[in-house]
């Protein structure tokens, strides 16, 4: 049995930043901002996120330029959920992200990461075991690339954050701002 207020299952949601200008030349990778294309997806990927009604309990946000400005773009549609913002999720590497989510607090049972690759797309091919139901081509595209402004959404039969490991994952949305233009 459950305990009070904790699930037998956790969702989580993977959010790689928007489309960001180009590298810097003065080493500032940081600071990137979104370009214009990137804006422009991730409007459209903010209305298909209000359409499904994503819920999301609270929201880890790397410190980037980019991927704040990719949730800040979002934070209405998502229903304005509490963020964290993180150091430790620049350019974190998969098992720095395995980590990070097996540590996250159990009362939130829905949470996403905004992140970067490569890591955001090492940690879902890590943790999906299998494809939901009419993901079979999300599995199949996830396997190939986690392009800019994706969203992953992958569920968990678990208790506990801690409990979510290598091949528990089952995909439930994969969501590229190519597939919104492909329906435009």
């Amino acid at each position: 049995m459950a305990e009070k207020g904790i699930e037998l299952t956790k969702v989580l949601h993977l959010l790689r930043h928007a489309k960001a200008e180009l590298g810097r030349t003065d080493g500032e990778d940081h600071t990137r901002a979104l370009a214009a294309r990137g804006r422009k997806a991730i409007k459209h990927m903010g209305e298909a996120i209000k359409i499904a009604d994503l819920k999301v309990g609270r929201v880890f946000c790397s410190t980037a330029r980019r991927t704040r400005e990719t949730f800040d773009a979002l934070r209405h549609d998502l229903g304005n959920p509490p963020v964290s913002y993180r150091d430790r999720l620049y350019m974190a590497a998969c098992d720095d992200l395995m980590r990070f989510i097996q540590g996250l607090p159990d009362d939130t049972d829905a949470a996403m990461i905004v992140g970067h690759n490569p890591g955001l797309h090492d940690v879902a091919l890590t943790v999906t075991g299998r494809a939901g139901r009419g993901q079979a081509k999300g599995l199949n595209r996830l396997r190939t690339k986690f392009p800019t402004g994706a969203l992953c959404t992958l569920t968990f039969d678990v208790p506990s954050w801690k409990k979510v490991d290598a091949g528990l994952g089952e995909l439930t949305r994969f969501l590229r701002p190519r597939d919104l233009e492909e329906k435009t």
